[in-house]
């Protein structure tokens, strides 16, 4: 289990300050964050939480109780399920909250099907903190592959554990992980495994899961399949599929903290898929793509600063805030500075003469920012269908935004492309205002202005047209257009 953690002076002056501050946030924020040798965190948790949790377990048996134990209400018909795949992340933390909440609006149980290598242990933690305040029976289901780690301490902390043949739990010894690096650190400190066990007791052993066992998952490092894990009562059920697992658990009574519910279920079942926040946040998590954008990052800022183009560190920091948020940084704090930092270098751009990096990066990050904003969690003081409803707002405002930009930026590449085009009077024909010869001035109207010209040869009446064929300073020199024309078609 992984433990988480220019074109001017004044452009060129905008763009240090803004480059200076924007790493000097950085660098506060890998601190934070840890990137250089990530430890455990403290959970945030409330202690009110966890003595309720207590007191509940203490009063009434939590999780499965069979299909005869007594209950206070029912929930159903349908069933919820969200798929929880590859790394657990602060993005499928998010994403399970919010199943939660809908399942609790709905008055529906929620299945949690796992097929995970696992993932950051302060996100583990925090899932099973959500499950434990449900007031809906949350069904933790290995369905296909394994739910090892991370993965097993989900599943055997849900109300129900249920697991699918030729699956696999366990490996639950925690490994201290940096991102910067990609090295894996086994940690056997009992500083760090106590705990651990410690919430095992407090919030699987309540379930009724088989305690001595979830130890060996820790400091043994056991692997179970299903028939071993029902055999040492880790599991409650086992089930071929998800309609085999609804049909089992229909009729079934489950103690959750507010007390028990029975499941009374027809078979329906509705999928909770995941926003937009959540497949950028998982994506960003992998943690190859991370560690090659804090490098990048890094590399980027540091060079275009000793180079002495400060506009260019824009685009190093944005990646060093999304290597960040893929190494477990907030990502709410990451969408607030996403979107702060976005309006500066927008505000930078608008105050300096043209258009580039700073302003094209700026887009990105409000862009990043905008979809990076919670939606539909608890404590969301809207509805997740009007905070949607704002987010594509937001959406599209952004996209015409952005669109403009790359129309724009086309433009001034393909202007700057064509070949310079020199002006010239020469061979344009007027009207004579004046009499002029070779030795008088006067006027003449050519090309809608008012032109001082004198003949280059013989006199030219006023009235008569007349043709460009020179320029002495401010003065046309001109010739009647039918002498003009008379020697061009005399030379071919």
């Amino acid at each position: 289990m992984r433990l988480a953690v220019a074109r001017s002076a004044t452009r060129s002056t905008y763009a240090s300050i803004a480059a200076a501050v924007m790493y000097t946030s950085l660098l506060i924020l890998a601190i934070v964050t840890g990137v250089t040798g990530l430890t455990h965190h403290a959970n945030t948790h409330t202690a009110a939480s966890r003595v309720s949790l207590e007191e509940a377990a203490i009063s009434h048996r939590l999780g499965y109780l069979g299909k005869n134990a007594s209950y206070s209400r029912v929930v159903g018909p349908a069933v919820m399920y969200i798929k929880v795949t590859g790394v657990i992340d602060s993005a499928i933390e998010d994403y399970v909250k919010s199943a939660i909440a809908e399942a609790e609006r709905e008055n529906v149980p929620l299945v949690i099907i796992l097929n995970t290598p696992g993932g950051y242990l302060d996100n583990a933690l925090n899932i099973v903190y959500a499950i434990d305040d449900s007031k809906v029976p949350v069904i933790g289901f290995v369905e296909n592959g394994w739910a090892l780690s991370a993965g097993t301490l989900i599943l055997v902390c849900s109300h129900v554990a249920a697991m699918a043949p030729g699956t696999q739990i366990g490996s639950m010894q925690p490994v201290l992980y940096n991102p910067t690096t990609g090295q894996y650190q086994p940690v056997n400190e009992s500083k760090i495994i106590n705990p651990i066990l410690k919430f095992l007791d407090v919030h699987a052993a309540s379930k009724g899961r088989n305690i001595t066992e979830l130890h060996r998952f820790v400091l043994d490092n056991d692997n179970l399949g299903p028939q071993e894990a029902l055999r040492y009562h880790v599991i409650d059920l086992i089930a071929d599929n998800l309609p085999d697992l609804i049909a089992k658990l229909n009729g079934s009574v489950v103690g959750i903290s507010s007390g028990n519910v029975k499941l009374v279920l027809d078979g329906s079942v509705e999928y909770y898929s995941p926003g937009l926040r959540v497949y950028v946040l998982h994506a960003l998590s992998d943690p190859i793509l991370s560690g090659l954008l804090l490098t990048l990052g890094t590399l980027i800022v540091l060079f275009t600063l000793a180079a002495g183009h400060p506009a260019m560190a824009s685009l190093g920091a944005l990646l060093l805030i999304l290597g960040l948020a893929g190494s477990g940084f907030n990502p709410n704090y990451t969408a607030l500075l996403l979107i702060v930092l976005g309006a500066t270098l927008l505000f930078i751009e608008i105050h300096t003469p043209g258009f580039g990096i700073i302003g094209g990066t700026g887009i990105v990050m409000l862009l990043i920012g905008i979809a990076l904003l919670p939606v539909g969690s608890r404590g969301f003081t809207v509805s997740p269908l009007y905070a949607r409803q704002i987010l594509l707002a937001l959406y599209s405002i952004g996209g015409v935004l952005g669109a403009f930009t790359a129309f724009a930026v086309y433009k001034i590449i393909k202007v700057r492309k064509k070949s310079p085009v020199v002006w010239s009077i020469v061979g344009a024909v007027g009207e004579a205002l004046d009499d002029l010869d070779p030795e008088r001035e006067g006027f003449v109207f050519v090309e809608g202005e008012y032109w001082k010209a004198r003949s280059a040869s013989g006199p030219i009446k006023r009235g008569e047209r007349v043709v460009v064929v020179g320029k002495d300073g401010p003065v046309l020199i001109v010739r009647r257009a039918d002498e003009a024309s008379s020697e061009t078609q005399s030379r071919t």
